[in-house]
């Protein structure tokens, strides 16, 4: 396996058996995002082989795994992690109700190599993972889910953000060190101004409003253990006077909290050894507010790409330098677009992942997010 020169930003990318992978050089230690997506012969217990064969071969450590898939791939892929060395390791297992046909769905996995990983223990369960570099510490949370499935999404909710708080005490950061969140929320449609409230509640509280809002994906998906929430989180504290956290412009749509939802569109890390931008899960969004091209599905993957397309551009990057994404569709028939999509776009192959998951709307159609880097 190739590495990613320490000196110098640097992106590469090669296959590792079942998966692809795109190390990431960063000042003194490398970022591997590794990922597969089904296939035949490709199942999760290869993936999970590959993976343990990567590990090995490099020496680099897994600090965040996700599966998407229809109840069969998950519950391959809960077998296969029991049977791994991987097994005690906080995993996102998210389900959707139809993921064969088409295919979609799949693993992705973030690894570090060059830093010391400690496990982030909360409550008796490890729950992720903290490294520190030169500039900065980082800390990434994963499959964080209530402990009390009884209460409404607005208490699981409150629940889940809490457990947040308390994890990144642990860890010596606070929820104002937060810079990305995701929340797969079973039921979204029927909920998610709950949800909205139960984290602006949360926001007003904790005086993150007066510093920045974490870039977010809120996508409408279930997970393995049927609760209604399930969250991940990664957050940053600066050590370094080159290390900044800000708001990146999003020039085609306006603020998110203007129509009540708290996050940023963008938020963009940079430091001494490159630029990370996180593109919040982003949609055929008007300015204003409103949902654009009610269904005209191939029109809002325009008009989706469009608005993603403007953030990379007002960071100074391009296509060329995205790293990772996931396209979420409301409607698994609908897939296949993506494909013919990428490729009419000229986009490059940077979103493997093809999700079947409600977006906040229900006149929403597609979703995409993505992650970016450059020197």
């Amino acid at each position: 396996m190739k590495q990613a020169a320490p000196a110098q930003f640097e992106i590469i990318t090669e296959a590792f058996g079942s998966l692809w992978c795109r190390a990431v050089g960063k000042a003194g230690w490398t970022e591997f995002l590794l990922g597969s997506i089904p296939a035949p012969g490709s199942v999760p217990s290869q993936w999970l082989a590959d993976l343990s064969e990567f590990m090995a071969q490099t020496g680099a450590t897994v600090v965040e795994l996700d599966t998407f898939g229809d109840a069969a791939l998950i519950g391959e892929m809960r077998e296969a992690l029991a049977a791994s060395p991987l097994a005690a390791l906080p995993v996102s297992l998210l389900v959707n109700d139809s993921n064969r046909d088409p295919l979609g769905g799949g693993l992705l996995v973030r690894a570090v190599l060059g830093v010391t990983v400690e496990p982030v223990v909360y409550q008796g369960a490890t729950i992720g993972f903290r490294f520190e570099d030169e500039t900065a510490a980082y800390c990434y949370l994963g499959g964080l889910m209530p402990a009390d499935a009884s209460q409404d999404g607005a208490g699981q909710t409150t629940q889940v953000i809490s457990t947040i708080k308390g994890a990144l005490q642990a860890s010596g950061m606070v929820f104002r060190d937060v810079v990305r969140t995701w929340y797969y929320l079973d039921g979204i449609l029927a909920w998610y101004d709950d949800f909205n409230r139960a984290r602006t509640e949360f926001f007003k509280e904790h005086d993150v409003f007066s510093l920045r809002m974490p870039a977010s994906t809120g996508i409408g998906i279930a997970n393995a253990a049927g609760t209604l929430v399930l969250a991940k989180v990664h957050a940053l504290r600066s050590k370094h006077a080159g290390f900044e956290v800000c708001v990146a412009d999003s020039p085609e749509q306006g603020c998110a909290y203007a129509y009540g939802s708290a996050f940023s569109r963008a938020l963009e890390l940079s430091s001494p050894d490159g630029r990370t931008l996180h593109i919040s899960g982003s949609a055929s969004i008007a300015p204003g507010g409103e949902t654009e091209y009610v269904d005209d599905v191939d029109a809002q993957i325009r008009r989706t790409v469009a608005v993603v397309a403007a953030i990379l551009h007002a960071a100074g990057m391009d296509w060329s330098d995205a790293v990772r994404g996931i396209a979420y569709f409301r409607h698994a028939k609908d897939m296949v677009l993506w494909a013919a999509a990428r490729e009419a776009l000229n986009l490059p192959p940077s979103v493997e992942i093809v999700v079947h998951a409600d977006v906040c709307r229900d006149d929403l159609l597609f979703e995409l997010e993505l992650e970016a880097a450059t020197s």
